[in-house]
Formats: structure tokens, C-alpha cells, sequence
């Protein structure tokens, strides 16, 4: 206990906030999400953290402040699934929790699949057995790079063609057709969700239009995707904040984000590789850490992980 308590102070002693993230709230995995944090887990660990002397604030007060102080703590949740509202939001509520959403425009209110949900669905319906027999020709036809994984191969196909690949599975393996998927199952939050999260103090932010891996587009793709993701907001009448949280954390270029900051106003960006030394008032990229991740632990994810990245990097 006194380790433990010890290590507690430690993490109070930073000077800037962490942020924490996550998708899908919920007892069973998404088929469209491959980890999920359960409404009792999520609740354990938020009592625990506020119960540590912890408190939490919302992403903006912490982005605005200049008096910021490593016993805060900002809530964060990524693309939008209805489980935010369904199974988060009350508990949230009763702790006093603030949160920020960070969505993609095209699934906003069930209109689509982005295609990095549609491959976690893929893989939920077909066996690795049957996948690893059509790498082959897949890896010819679509410009794919063999991986460790058949997930890392699948997400090797450019931009550019994911969705040629996504349409060839589907018709390979007779799958479900999204748009039915969409209507029946209706895995994101509503247009009518978002605006009642928001009249309850939940705020919006962008997290580009597909879900794409900026890291790997083009500046003028990358500004597309953007650009794209805030239409999709003013169409379903939605305010939202000029931050980006990148997909799959993946960092785009300091020159990337000055003119994304110049030309479109973002003003802050999202990662996930959190070192000591974040979330400063003058950083214009900040970052967060998954609370889905199996074995997270608040004391190693928040403080020990970050001292030894900082150790690696000198």
C-alpha cells in the first residue's frame, strides 16, 4: 500500500494532465471494435482515480487553462458508437465526469462504415484459415504488404483502395451488406444522441472523415479528410471543437499540423504515445492513453510507461 501510495504521489507531482480514451463501452466486443472496456470496469476505474485524489476536467478547460496540474484528468472517446450514449453517459452523469467525442464524419448518425470498422467486422465472419488463403492474390490485386498479422496485411492496402478490397471481400465471403448492418444494428450515435450529449456538456471534436491513417496521405488528402469531417458536422447541424485526434494515433508531420493550424484553425492534436513532459500549454500535439487495453493500469500507463520512453529517447 505504501508503494503504491507513493506512486500515486509521484503521478500528482506532473505537472500537466493526462488523457485518457477509449471506444466501446461494453460487457461483449464490438464486431465492428476489437477492445472494449465494460461499464463496470469503466466505472471501477474512474471511482479509483477520483478516490486517488484525482479530479476530472473537460479536454477544453485543460486546453484553455494555464494553471494546469498533473492531478487533472480529461475523458476522451473515439469514433462515436452508440455505446457512448447507451452504456458511458450515465455513468458519467452520476461521477460528473466531462467528455469529448472524436468522430469521423462519414459515421455520424449510422451513414456509414468507415473501412477500419468494416475489417474488424470481416474478421469476426471469417476464419483466418480462409483469409490466409486469399493473402495471395489479394497482396497482387490491391498493392497489400505481407505482415506478422492478417489484420496488418489487410491494413497495408493504400488509401486509395480499401474500399475496392473491402467491396471484393464481401462479395468473396457473402457477407452482410453494410447498409443493412447500419439499419439493423445502428452502431453510432445518432444525430438525436449527439445533441442531447452535447446540451449535457459533452463536446465534439474531429477525428478525420474516414477514419484514414494521415500519417500516410498526402498533404492535400490529409486537408481533404479534414475538411471532409467538418462537413459532415455542420450538415447534421453539430458543433464541434478544431481538434483533431489522429487515427490509430499515428502522428503526421509538425509542418502538417502548422498548416492544418493556418489554414483550417486546428489548433491541437491528439496521439497516443504519451511521454513526461505532455499536455503543456504550448504543445500543439498532446496526448492520451487507451484505458481499453488489456492489464491497464493508472500507476504504469500514466507514469512508469512514460518516464521509460523518456529514458529511450535521449
Amino acid at each position: 500500500m505504501k508503494t503504491l501510495t507513493s506512486a500515486l504521489g509521484l503521478l500528482r507531482t506532473v505537472t500537466a494532465p493526462k488523457l485518457l480514451y477509449f471506444h466501446h463501452v461494453g460487457s461483449r466486443r464490438s464486431p465492428y471494435y476489437t477492445l472494449n472496456i465494460s461499464a463496470p470496469a469503466l466505472r471501477k476505474l474512474l471511482e479509483y482515480l477520483i478516490n486517488s485524489g484525482f479530479s476530472f476536467i473537460s479536454l477544453r478547460d485543460a486546453l484553455e487553462s494555464r494553471n494546469v496540474s498533473g492531478r487533472q484528468i480529461c475523458l476522451c472517446s473515439d469514433d462515436g458508437f452508440a455505446s457512448n450514449y447507451e452504456q458511458a453517459l450515465p455513468i458519467l452523469k452520476e461521477l460528473r465526469i466531462p467528455l469529448t467525442l472524436f468522430l469521423p464524419g462519414m459515421c455520424m448518425d449510422n451513414r456509414a462504415f468507415a473501412p477500419n470498422h468494416l475489417f474488424a467486422y470481416l474478421r469476426t465472419q471469417v476464419s483466418d484459415h480462409q483469409l490466409h488463403k486469399e493473402i495471395p492474390g489479394l497482396a497482387a490485386k490491391f498493392g497489400l504488404k505481407q505482415s506478422d498479422s492478417i489484420s496488418g496485411t489487410l491494413f497495408s492496402c493504400p488509401h486509395e483502395r480499401r474500399q475496392g478490397l473491402l467491396t471484393w471481400l464481401w462479395e468473396r465471403f457473402d457477407l452482410t451488406e453494410p447498409a443493412v448492418l447500419l439499419s439493423q444494428e445502428k452502431p453510432f450515435l445518432s444525430q438525436e444522441q449527439l445533441k442531447q450529449m452535447v446540451s449535457q456538456g459533452t463536446d465534439l471534436a474531429l477525428h478525420s472523415y474516414s477514419h484514414a491513417d494521415l500519417s500516410r496521405l498526402s498533404y492535400t488528402e490529409l486537408k481533404g479528410e479534414v475538411l471532409a469531417n467538418i462537413q459532415a458536422l455542420e450538415e447534421l447541424d453539430l458543433p464541434y471543437q478544431p481538434w483533431l485526434a489522429l487515427p490509430y494515433g499515428r502522428e503526421i508531420s509538425a509542418v502538417s499540423m502548422q498548416s492544418l493550424k493556418k489554414e483550417l484553425g486546428i489548433s491541437r492534436f491528439f496521439g497516443i504515445r504519451s511521454h513526461l513532459g505532455d499536455n503543456l500549454p504550448h504543445n500543439i500535439l498532446w496526448q492520451r492513453v487507451s484505458i481499453e487495453a488489456k492489464g491497464f493500469d493508472a500507476i504504469l500507463d500514466l507514469q512508469l510507461k512514460p518516464l521509460v520512453r523518456r529514458r529511450k529517447s535521449r
